[in-house]
């Protein structure tokens, strides 16, 4: 654009500094009192010096808008504004925007030194005679709008606004000073910038696309001077938005500023003519305004999540207030790494399973191992804060549900919001807890249908799950059992994880510690609430007493699972989840630190290598290096055509079901529970389990399709087999007391396990161990005491061994 010139003299300017004290105060005093007042006037405050600019003027920081983008950065996600603004150059507004706006507010710009002493004297004298005129110029609404804009308290909003002869006084002395520290072009854009148009519009840019979608420089002429009609007259445009409102009035503006600028020679008249025959021709782009107003609604729990990362992140500002502030002004252009495409598959799908009124909760997460990106957080769900019709609550609670609109973080959690029990998708720490403490996936492990534990609690009333004796604390051995009560014979890793035996695992968490466990929940990505079970356990001091952490009686997030299982697809490598993929602010700078992945090694890659082996059973895939025997996902992940591992989990009394599956480069979290009430049993019922399965492999599908195929290693020697064990004598109907120290002299932390197990020894006498095989030293080992069930004396052994084999001999 050509440099815009203005004429400026040296003793014309000194001469302007010398009287405009004087004739500021008059003039600007006569456009808004009675001529009867300046007597007065001229004997106060009519000659004080210039004041001193204040840096706000100088050195504008105007409120801009920040818009969110997907991650292909150009899906608008939504924006966050105090104001709808974004700052442009002079190059960035069409020639015809700037003439028109010249025209209808200040045609003189190029000839005043700030301030129009002809026009406050026309406008004295049309107000004395009833009429209303404005005088301000150009300069002097860049003051004044500038003033107010920047204002952080409500005084200096009035003294920037107030109809008052101190205000007018002070602007023309501002506008007089602003034009002999800032050019022409400097004022002109900063005008272009601060003018309010209406409907929440703050300068050209958003005017532009708040009524015809388009940035500034594409402007018609007749579009132009719609613009230019708006800043005295910002009203007009109220309701035509909406498609209501009459718009008489701005149309009849415009034609006044077209012909105004065809008077000026700006344009010719046929052109403005022809501009006047043309409809309005408002396109008006949807404003997305924070999270309830996304672009598809089902994306405001990502959105809401993004928002409550940026108020946490340090580098935005002191505390969560600055830091959303910073967010609503700062007018930055931010990139996340929500994928649009596979969050309306995932969306549609969710839905398509279980609808949008149904009052149980289907979601899923998925992420990016290695970098924590959040790709997807879809809900069966409408993100919505209008909850007046929705379904009644399941938990009697007299107030609104979570379904089908809602704003409660169902994907994330919060403070009230804690998840959802996790069932046996916990037994991924505890195995990762063992491998990492040198238990390699040869451990072996009896299988019963029901275990009597070393954990003891006082069982509430009609409790089955413990049994035996009550000691003196009135207390009870906690006796979990397989799903089905199925039962088998030592199991290693491979076949425990496949086969989600529950007693297996209990009695591996008794060999690591429950401590330990934790400890890997944690590592991965599990922030347990407050209030949850396990946490007032490590608060009391008895987390190792707690038993049931393993089949995951507590709760937890569809985000903090895809997190933790995402760790284990990482190799070990842990990532806090990320939305953001860039930031850049208004000034165009990029803010890097802030979207670099927030990674650390939780654990050593050979233990997450034999983690994912062993989950690989759970899909039914026997890769090399893997020794599977069961499975509880194999059908559903047969034609899936890559490497994956996964594991299921039913929470107790089918309160949720869950199902996370992951490739080396996608995680998917997807679960079943009842928001409302997230104790409620039974919701898993066996369709919603066969909907979580489905719906999270068909996600994961979707979300690796354009992602080049990756493995894992498969588990070394070390992780199979283990370095440095210890043969674990064997037992066999012996006295428990000899047996204990037998084991104890081969440097294992000895001790007789609670209650009896069936074998065929004699009642009372030991007959295994807890593991058999090896182990690390030191570890501890359990000496399991005979029920007698299966004991058979001599005289009916001598029977067995004289009864004839039937036909065709053994089976």
């Amino acid at each position: 654009m050509e440099t815009l010139k203005r004429d400026r003299s040296p003793l014309g300017g000194a001469i302007a500094l010398l009287i405009c004290g004087v004739l500021a105060g008059v003039l600007a005093a006569a456009a808004a009192f009675p001529l009867v007042g300046l007597a007065g006037m001229m004997t106060e405050n009519s000659v004080d010096s210039f004041e001193s600019l204040p840096t706000e003027l100088t050195q504008p920081t105007l409120p801009q808008t920040s818009y969110v983008y997907a991650s292909d950065g150009e899906t608008l996600i939504t924006s966050f504004y105090e104001e709808n603004r974004r700052e442009v150059t002079l190059d960035e507004v069409s020639p015809l925007m700037i003439d028109a706006l010249l025209a209808a507010e200040d045609s003189k710009f190029y000839e005043h030194n700030g301030v129009d002493w002809a026009g406050i004297i026309r406008a004295a004298v049309a107000n004395q005679g009833g009429d209303s005129q404005g005088a301000s110029t150009l300069t002097m609404q860049f003051v004044r709008n500038t003033l107010i804009y920047s204002a952080s308290t409500i005084d200096e909003v009035i003294a920037a606004s107030e109809d008052t002869y101190d205000r007018k006084l002070r602007e023309a002395r501002y506008s007089l000073a602003v034009e002999e520290s800032m050019s022409k072009e400097d004022i002109l854009e900063g005008y272009l910038n601060v003018i309010y148009l209406g409907n929440q519009a703050y300068g050209v840019h958003a005017g532009s696309y708040t009524y015809f979608n388009k940035p500034p420089a594409d402007l018609t002429l007749a579009e132009a001077a719609t613009l230019a009609s708006l800043p005295k007259f910002p009203s007009y445009a109220d309701g035509l938005l909406d498609g209501e409102g009459d718009d008489s009035k701005i149309v009849e503006r415009r034609d006044w500023v077209l012909d105004r600028m065809a008077g000026l020679g700006t344009i010719t008249q046929d052109e403005a003519d022809e501009a006047k025959e043309q409809p309005l021709g408002l396109n008006p782009r949807a404003q997305r305004s924070e999270c309830v107003d996304v672009a598809t609604a089902n994306w405001g729990f990502f959105c809401d999540y993004f928002k409550e990362w940026w108020g946490n992140q340090e580098a935005f500002g002191a505390d969560e207030r600055e830091r959303l502030s910073l967010l609503k002004r700062g007018g930055f252009k931010i990139v996340t790494s929500l994928d649009p495409e596979l969050q309306d598959k995932a969306s549609e799908k969710l839905a398509d399973r279980v609808d949008v009124d149904d009052p149980a909760t289907l979601g899923s997460v998925t992420i990016t191992p290695g970098t924590g990106h959040i790709r997807a957080m879809a809900v069966n769900r409408v993100y919505s804060l209008d909850q007046s019709d929705n379904g009644p609550r399941t938990d009697g609670k007299d107030e609104p549900s979570n379904y089908p609109n809602t704003t409660v973080p169902l994907l994330s959690g919060n403070d009230e919001l804690a998840g959802y029990p996790a069932g046996s998708t916990f037994k991924m720490f505890t195995m990762l807890a063992a491998l990492d403490e040198g238990w390699p996936l040869e451990t072996r492990i009896p299988s019963p249908a029901r275990y009597t534990s070393h954990y003891m609690a006082v069982p509430g009333e009609g409790d089955t799950a413990y049994c035996g004796s009550t000691n003196a604390d009135g207390e009870k051995a906690w006796c979990p059992s397989n799903d089905g009560n199925w039962s088998a014979g030592p199991m290693n890793m491979w076949g425990m994880f496949g086969r989600s035996s529950n007693t297996a695992f209990v009695q591996l968490q008794e060999l690591v510690g429950t401590s330990k466990a934790y400890e890997a929940a944690v590592a991965a990505g599990i922030d347990f609430h407050p209030d949850s079970a396990v946490e007032q356990n490590k608060e009391r001091g008895t987390l190792d007493d707690y038993g049931t952490f393993t089949l995951g009686f507590d709760a937890t997030t569809p985000l903090e699972m895809a997190e933790a299982y995402a760790t284990v697809a990482a190799g070990g490598k842990h990532c806090e989840p990320l939305p953001a993929l860039q930031v850049v602010n208004a000034e165009g700078e990029e803010w890097t630190d802030v979207t670099e992945p927030v990674c650390d090694q939780a654990f050593p890659e050979e233990v997450a290598n034999a983690a994912v082996s062993a989950g690989r059973c759970v899909v039914g895939q026997s890769a090399e290096g893997t020794q599977c025997s069961g499975n509880t996902a194999a059908s559903y992940a047969s034609d899936f055509g890559r490497p994956l591992f996964g594991k299921t989990g039913t929470a107790d009394s089918n309160r949720s079901y869950w199902f996370i599956a992951s490739t080396p480069n996608a995680t998917t979290a997807t679960f079943v529970g009842d928001t409302d009430a997230t104790y409620r049993s039974n919701v898993a019922t066996n369709d919603l389990k066969d909907a979580v399965k489905a719906s999270g492999i068909s996600i994961l599908k979707s979300a690796v399709k354009d992602l080049e195929e990756e493995g894992w290693s498969k588990p070394t020697s070390d992780m199979v087999n283990g370095k440095n064990l210890v043969s674990i004598p064997s037992i066999g109907c012996m006295d428990p007391d000899e047996a204990r120290s037998r084991v104890a002299n081969a440097g294992f932390e000895a001790s007789i396990a609670p209650g009896r197990f069936d074998s065929d020894c004699e009642e009372g006498q030991a007959f295994s161990t807890s593991v058999t095989g090896s182990a690390p030293s030191g570890s501890p080992v359990y000496i399991l005491v005979s029920n007698g069930s299966g004991h058979k004396d001599d005289e009916e052994k001598d029977e067995e061994d004289e009864t004839p084999a039937g036909p065709g001999g053994d089976d």
